[in-house]
């Protein structure tokens, strides 16, 4: 924090500045807060300060609001000379609707100052939308209230977000005179996140022409309006001088349900050659409606009968491969002294006798592939390599006694690195400058190695930065093939697995004896992941570790869809379905219902339920024991509402809706306060009458209620938040971003729970 001194003040004010700071400093966390600043000296109506410039500071620490908002009051400085040093993000002024946004750490403070009013200090709390009312002083007259509005003014509202289903909306007033016969409106809405900022979807845009503007629009699209980019979004209506209201809602899928979204749109009014309007408005804000978010559900975990999954002993093909680094004599096939050199021929034959002693293993494969960095002639680059490949072999092969090296099948090979892997290096440790100038040198010579080289090579940075990347590219990458056949007892398997542990060498039918004598879940779950791998590796994924492995996640609650994915087919849209592995011959069970169920539980548990309702359509509708969480799934996702597209659509959302309802009393209250109708409220709030208040979330749920019933409710609602905040403090962060609550109730709330 840097200190400035005003000439003539004889006072210090607050600026913040880049000078070193502490580095806790760097861990607050950035929001973008937003809101409005009206002016309300008159009681009767509020309206947004036009003739008064509105400053509002972020301050990094509530003490520097303080100091601050003093030497505003005092007059000691003055909004201009305190702005000279605010930059960028750290100073906002509000627009001619009042609105403003500002970047500022989630335990900050912001400071409002609008012409000689005394300065205003808000606490952030974590809060996204902040809302500020001052009066200036003045009562307006009548002329002012009763002015035509000049400008498109859309007041931002709370929207729903129900699983990752965003459903923004708003009314947008499009004032008499701002359009006309020879323009077009365009209205383009995005949705960011409130976290990051970050656009994450723009929305189908809507497009209003005049009818001249329409007219001439046609002709210079040569009579094909399908040449205009913009035409399947025009909307009937015409645009004209007249005042018009646009009534305006949509729906979009966002990529993470636990976090807010808020919406923009761009609107633009255009004519033939000049745009006279364009503004980019906030139709929601980041305070979401979550009425789901207090549904309680369990997820339960399935096994998988192994009993139903028999193995047998039998010949199995293994592959297993690796890299080592060797290094060798300029221009020659005889590795250096470096004792890394012996060190990974060491490991590489130790891998060999690994599968040499394993009972019942027979190596036939063993393959050499080493890669020659690409300076030089390319050919001659690729013989030495293929050179050095052989002579490597020929060591290794010494571990192997002759009659079974004789009947190992061996093929060393080489091959040249291209110079675009040595800027895809560099790239991935950042030093893209260099890596942009080598790949400009391969667009100008492509196909063209030895052009390539010698023009990078007289580069500044040769030798210093790009040789050592050279070196990396020259490596060695092994790979065994072998058979494996034995058919031991229980106890040989156990005694095996006590003795070589989770890295020896296991048959299908040896994982599949251990996993049923096992009783450790970690080095249960270890087995399963080394299983389940080397299945992967062979493409043939098996579903008795795979679904164990997911079985031990979603015990401890870890989400990781991308473990089930390889046992599912979604082109067989049902479950337990039998055929027969046309490559191994084996009969199999193809989306066993325990995996899609599990699978449908990891999608919920993300937060991803598109992919839970498509899990969910697997499972048939008898399979009654998982009919709750298929339910879950699709509430979640938002389909338990009437008026779907087709009566099958509505028949599911219906039993969807009465099947959570009947899992608990508290299920059903949050179901029917979902719908968002007069009569669930009313069916909820009868319920609730019924309901132990000493549960923190009933008293929430009946705050919902009251603030739904409007001015009438807000004392009630003030109250049940208060009463909600006493048994769970928790619930406070909740309700400052929940959309249900208007300022007004927040405040009213957290002033009855500090002064009770």
């Amino acid at each position: 924090m840097r200190k400035f001194k005003i000439p003539g003040m004889g006072k210090y004010i607050l600026a913040i500045g880049m000078a070193i700071t502490p580095a806790a400093s760097w861990a607050q966390r950035m929001i973008k807060v937003s809101g409005t600043v009206m002016n309300v000296a008159d009681k009767k109506h509020k309206i947004p300060f036009t003739d008064i410039i509105v400053h509002i500071y972020s301050c990094k620490t509530v003490a520097e609001a303080e100091d601050l908002s003093k030497q505003l009051k005092s007059n000691a400085a003055t909004p201009e000379e305190v702005t000279a040093f605010y930059v960028g993000d750290e100073l906002a002024e509000t627009d001619a609707n009042g609105y403003y946004e500002i970047l500022v750490p989630d335990n900050g403070a912001l400071v409002f100052k609008a012409g000689m009013n005394d300065p205003i200090l808000e606490r952030v709390n974590n809060r996204m939308q902040i809302n500020v009312e001052i009066s200036d002083g003045i009562m307006l007259g009548n002329v002012m209230v009763t002015a035509k509005l000049k400008e498109i003014q859309p007041e931002p509202k709370a929207s729903r977000l129900i699983g990752n289903h965003f459903y923004p909306y708003n009314s947008f007033v499009i004032p008499q005179n701002q359009g006309n016969t020879y323009s077009r409106l365009i209205i383009q809405p995005y949705v960011l996140n409130c976290e990051t900022n970050d656009t994450v979807a723009f929305l189908r845009p809507m497009v209003y022409d005049g009818k001249e503007f329409h007219l001439t629009q046609i002709r210079k699209m040569g009579y094909d309006l399908k040449r205009d980019p913009l035409e399947p979004y025009i909307m009937k209506e015409p645009l004209t001088k007249e005042r018009m209201t646009i009534h305006w809602q949509d729906t979009v899928v966002v990529p993470d349900a636990k976090v807010n979204y808020s919406c923009y749109a761009d609107f633009c009014i255009e004519d033939y050659n000049s745009v006279p309007f364009r503004k980019i408005f906030q139709l929601n804000t980041c305070a979401n409606k979550r009425p789901l978010k207090f549904l309680d559900y369990q997820l339960n975990v399935n096994e998988l009968d192994l009993s139903r999954y028999p193995e047998r002993a039998q010949v199995e093909k293994r592959n297993t491969e690796d890299r080592v680094e060797l290094s060798f004599e300029i221009s020659s096939d005889q590795l250096t002294d470096d004792p890394k050199n012996q060190q990974n021929l060491n490991l590489i034959g130790e891998k060999l006798k690994m599968i040499l002693n394993e009972p019942g293993a027979m190596l036939k494969e063993f393959h050499l592939i080493g890669t020659a960095s690409p300076e030089g002639s390319y050919q001659s680059n690729l013989q030495l390599a293929e050179k050095r490949m052989k002579r490597v072999q020929e060591q290794i092969m010494q571990v192997i006694p002759s009659y079974t090296a004789e009947r190992v099948y061996q093929n060393p090979q080489a091959k040249v690195a291209a110079w675009s892997e040595v800027a895809g290096l560099m790239e991935a440790d950042g030093k893209s400058g260099l890596a942009e100038r080598i790949n400009r040198v391969l667009e100008r010579y492509p196909d063209q190695m030895a052009q390539q080289g010698k023009n990078i090579r007289v580069f500044a940075e040769y030798k210093k930065e790009i040789v050592p990347y050279l070196e990396k590219l020259r490596q060695v990458k092994y790979k065994c093939r072998y058979d494996i056949y034995r058919e031991p007892t229980d106890e040989e398997v156990m005694a095996k697995f006590q003795k070589e542990g989770i890295k020896g060498i296991y048959t299908r039918y040896e994982y599949w004896k251990l996993f049923q004598m096992l009783n450790d879940d970690r080095t249960k779950e270890e087995l399963a992941r080394k299983a389940y791998r080397e299945s992967l590796e062979m493409n043939q994924p098996w579903v008795v570790p795979g679904n164990l492995l997911a079985v031990m996640y979603l015990k401890r609650d870890t989400t990781d869809t991308s473990v089930l994915e390889p046992l599912i087919n979604r082109t067989v849209f049902t479950v337990n379905y039998e055929r027969t592995n046309p490559n191994t011959g084996r009969k199999e069970i193809v989306n066993p219902i325990e995996v899609v169920a599990n699978q449908l539980n990891m999608y919920i548990r993300k937060g991803d339920f598109e992919n839970a309702s498509v899990m969910a359509k697997l499972i048939p509708d008898g399979e009654t024991k998982y009919d709750l969480t298929k339910a879950y799934a699709w509430a979640l996702g938002g389909y338990f509402q009437q008026g779907g597209a087709s009566e099958e659509e509505n028949a599911r959302a219906r039993h969807t809706f009465d099947t959570i309802c009947r899992s608990s009393e508290r299920n059903a209250i949050v179901m029917h306060l979902a719908l968002e109708t007069p009569e669930g409220n009313r069916t909820a709030e009868t319920m609730l009458a019924h309901q132990s208040m000493e549960d923190a979330v009933m008293w929430y749920l009946k705050a919902v209620v009251a603030a739904r019933k409007g001015d009438s409710g807000l004392t009630d609602a003030a109250l049940c938040l208060m009463r909600a905040f006493n048994l769970d403090k928790k619930l406070m962060a909740t309700a400052q971003n929940d959309g249900e609550f208007d300022k007004e109730i927040m405040e009213t709330a957290l002033d009855l729970y500090n002064h009770q």
